[in-house]
């Protein structure tokens, strides 16, 4: 949690804000809801040239949600001014709740009937993955791992339809409410790392304690960001396809956040992966009945597409972009 008497620049360096002191909801501390830019950029390829159905009321959603914590960051910044502190503290935890309350709204845990894609990342903090997102959503790297993660929008175009991409990138294993929720799951390891190599098999196992493997399109990405000579590559590319075998013949990408390669692909193709499921679901139920936007529990298999690897080693750099708030995505 934000200590009393800190600062904004204090609270700027921590993520989700998990800390010491206080009740649950101080432990709980400002949980950053981190989103898209201003006017969320059509994800997967040039600008269209027809009209998109649905993407007004998109860009309306995405710029409600962004309305949200700029106005809260304000208040813990007037909340420091309080010379009582108990009644900062009794202040500051009545925002908290509210926070919790909008963190916790229904698109995160239960499902609505709008075109929404929904994208869960795993992995542990050694994978890369607050990386690879940073670097979809803003093109630029932050080096930095969130230990709680975050939940992002962004508008992403999948065969000439328009829909809006949540993603959320979990801080920890796949939790039931996690595995019910998702519409795909991305997998994500870091090929300079073993446990983070382990990890992926074990929250794997867990997602399928929760959720047949058959109705989630997986993709495994294993991240390449800071490779050298002084840091070697550890995870060898037969092991990484004999793991994506394993996760039921999903696709693997082999990315790196520094520079972006396969980046924008791993999200669109995982994207396809949901709209294409949905298709041959609907062609299941037949033409006069409409898909609910929730995963189906019909038993369908992703098919099996070839890896997808990078046949460049991105060599480790020495300055990397930064932000003042780790993850708080910037405008174009």
């Amino acid at each position: 949690m934000i200590q009393a008497g800190r600062g904004a620049e204090a609270r700027s360096e921590q993520s989700l804000g998990l800390g010491g002191g206080g009740g649950a909801a101080q432990q709980r501390g400002r949980r950053a809801v981190r989103r898209a830019g201003p006017g969320a950029q059509l994800a997967g390829g040039p600008p269209q040239q027809f009209a998109l159905s649905n993407s007004a009321a998109i860009r309306a959603e995405i710029q409600r949600f962004e309305s949200v914590h700029p106005n809260i960051y304000a208040i813990y910044d007037l909340i420091e001014r309080i010379e009582d502190l108990a009644l900062q503290n009794q202040i500051r935890e009545h925002v908290i709740s509210i926070e919790d309350s909008f963190v916790n709204s229904q698109e995160w845990t239960l499902s609505r009937s709008v075109p929404e894609l929904k994208v869960g990342i795993v992995g542990n903090l050694s994978s890369g993955k607050s990386a690879l997102v940073h670097r979809y959503l803003t093109g630029t790297y932050v080096q930095e791992e969130s230990p709680e993660g975050g939940r992002f929008k962004k508008e992403i175009v999948v065969d000439g339809q328009s829909y809006l991409l949540l993603i959320r990138d979990e801080g920890g294993p796949p939790e039931l409410q996690f595995a019910a929720w998702v519409d795909a799951v991305v997998f994500v390891f870091s090929l300079e790392d073993e446990i983070s190599f382990q990890t992926v098999y074990n929250y794997f196992l867990r997602l399928c304690s929760f959720r047949n493997a058959s109705e989630v399109p997986m993709v495994l990405v294993g991240t390449q960001d800071a490779i050298s000579a002084a840091n070697p590559r550890v995870i060898d590319d037969s092991r990484a396809r004999k793991l994506s075998t394993d996760l039921k013949r999903c696709t693997y990408y082999e990315t790196c956040a520094t520079y972006g390669l396969n980046v924008e692909r791993v999200f669109q193709d995982v994207a396809q992966k949901v709209v294409a499921l949905r298709k041959k679901q609907q062609l299941a139920i037949g033409p006069c009945k409409s898909l609910p936007n929730s995963p189906s529990h019909s038993a369908v298999s992703a098919a099996s597409i070839p890896a997808v690897h990078i046949n460049q080693i991105c060599a480790t750099v020495s300055n990397f972009s930064s932000t003042k708030r780790p993850f708080q995505l910037l405008p174009n």
